[in-house]
């Protein structure tokens, strides 16, 4: 199969992904994703709240990994990118209510009435590099 081709399906099957971020100590952190996205060959983005270690570690230091598993069994896509956190006003036209719903019942954070969106974000990565890593 073509390694391109077998990255994008691999990617388009990928309901979470996971991104890696990089404090200002070096230390790398990876948690789980919702993929909404179709390519990882275009611009991703990623709904999150705005009080969380990645959008901190994005403000220090903007470059991200985004991993995904391959179809050979303990292989793992590997896509570099830059990060960029979104305007209010693009997560405002761009925010759905259900995006964040998943959240297990003890991190769900109560709705603003007033502004029921001021408190998240939405990371953009622009792709800029990519690899396969065998973990075994």
């Amino acid at each position: 199969m073509n390694e391109l081709y077998g990255m994008l399906q691999a990617f388009k099957e990928s309901k979470q992904v996971f991104l890696t971020t990089i404090d200002p100590d070096g230390e790398k952190h990876t948690r789980p994703m919702t993929n909404y996205n179709e390519s990882p060959y275009k611009e991703m983005w990623f709904p999150s709240f705005k009080d969380t270690r990645k959008i901190k570690d994005i403000q220090a230091n903007n470059e991200v990994i985004i991993s995904f598993p391959a179809e050979e069994e303990g292989k793992w896509y590997r896509v570099k990118g830059i990060a960029r956190l979104a305007p209010w006003e693009e997560v405002r036209e761009m925010w759905k209510w259900w995006l964040l719903e998943w959240l297990p019942d003890e991190d769900k954070r109560p709705l603003r009435y007033d502004n029921p969106f001021i408190d998240r974000s939405i990371i953009w990565v622009n792709p800029i590099d990519a690899d396969i890593e065998d973990n075994k």
